[in-house]
């Protein structure tokens, strides 16, 4: 088996679950020694222990990236604990409650503040404190987790979507200003993913998979809904040598919805 992040040490927010666990799992195969964030401990302690019942070097650190002193100890403690960072993914993002949804004229300016703190400024704090590390080894890979909304407007995400955007524009940032310090920086453009088949752990038990794949898969020319374990095999790809060539790039990975149009049902107009 080839461990292409053999030596490297990847911090990955987010991570106790959902998408940033997956690809912490997939990084850590491969060889990474991972630093696991998140607020609820439970589930980051659960998930430092899921990794280390099978051999791997990780740690789970409390964060809130929404408070630059917790991500600069974070950054910190990463350092303390494995020596080093060549890899950051900045994953963290609103729960799915706190997006904000609704109106912008009715939107709260807290809530919209809240957004901004954990979906962009959460990233440039992890890049700003991470970074001189990078800089300082020569090597780097960062990679910011996007969505759709960043690119295409969608009914009432406007904070969700501006707090995309603006990753996107720190990650061309990045790649543009450290390239010559050996670091890339790519964005992943995530549609709607489901957990894998065998971590079902994040839905309800009685979770209707039939019908999101129906509905999302309409909206896709895969015809069906994504699963963590896509975005983790990209972000892994994206971390490895093999991409030594792809920076300041937006990689989706959405089934090709960006790229369809989506037309009216021709052959219902035509019976009316």
């Amino acid at each position: 088996m080839t461990m292409p992040l053999s030596g490297q040490t990847a911090l990955i927010t987010g991570s106790a679950s959902g998408i940033g666990f997956a690809i912490a799992r997939r990084f850590a195969e491969a060889g990474a020694n991972v630093m696991l964030s998140g607020r609820n401990r439970d589930t980051g302690r659960a998930a430092e222990q899921a990794l280390r019942d099978i051999g791997i070097a990780a740690k789970y650190m409390a964060v809130d990236v929404a408070r630059e002193e917790d991500v600069r100890a974070l950054v910190n403690a990463t350092v303390d604990e494995f020596g080093s960072i060549s890899i950051l993914v900045n994953n963290a993002g609103p729960a799915a409650e706190a997006f904000g949804f609704g109106p912008l004229h009715s939107l709260p300016s807290a809530v919209f503040e809240q957004t901004m703190r954990i979906g962009l400024f959460g990233a440039f704090w992890c890049s700003k404190y991470a970074v001189p590390h990078m800089v300082e080894g020569g090597y780097g890979i960062i990679l910011n987790i996007s969505a759709m909304p960043a690119t295409r407007a969608l009914p009432n995400m406007g904070a969700y979507a501006m707090a995309k955007a603006g990753m996107d524009a720190l990650g061309r940032q990045l790649a543009n200003d450290y390239a010559a310090h050996g670091i890339r920086a790519n964005n992943i453009v995530v549609g709607t993913v489901r957990p894998d088949e065998d971590d079902v752990s994040t839905l309800p038990a009685d979770f209707d998979h039939d019908a999101l794949d129906r509905a999302v898969g309409r909206t896709t020319m895969i015809g069906s809904v994504g699963q963590y374990a896509d975005v983790a095999a990209t972000a892994l790809f994206l971390a490895s040598p093999e991409a030594r060539y792809i920076t300041g790039a937006n990689i989706p990975v959405e089934g090709g919805a960006l790229s369809k149009v989506q037309y009216p049902d021709y052959t219902e107009i035509m019976s009316v």
